[in-house]
């Protein structure tokens, strides 16, 4: 109760919410690249940042065969059509 008192959260899911859906950092990310002309997002840069970072670990464990719902072959090609750089620049 005290913890609830000062609006501590016993669920990540409102954090989570406020981060990208696959598709909106797809987006952000398309944006970026038509600003800056590459992909190449600094890790520390916001919400894009560790989208794209998220991106990075989950093609990992996809790698090494480990399964993940958040990964998949259709999201792959569509990064390395954008010139996605799967390790950090």
């Amino acid at each position: 109760e005290e913890l609830e008192s000062i609006g501590f959260q016993w669920s990540l899911v409102e954090s989570h919410q406020k981060q990208y859906s696959w598709d909106e950092g797809l987006r952000e990310l398309q944006s970026y690249k038509s600003k800056h002309g590459h992909c190449n997002v600094s890790t520390t840069s916001g919400k894009l940042g560790y989208w794209v970072r998220n991106q990075r670990y989950l093609h990992k464990l996809l790698k090494e065969g480990k399964s993940s719902s958040h990964m998949c072959d259709e999201y792959v090609q569509k990064l390395e059509s954008m010139g996605f750089q799967w390790s950090d620049p």
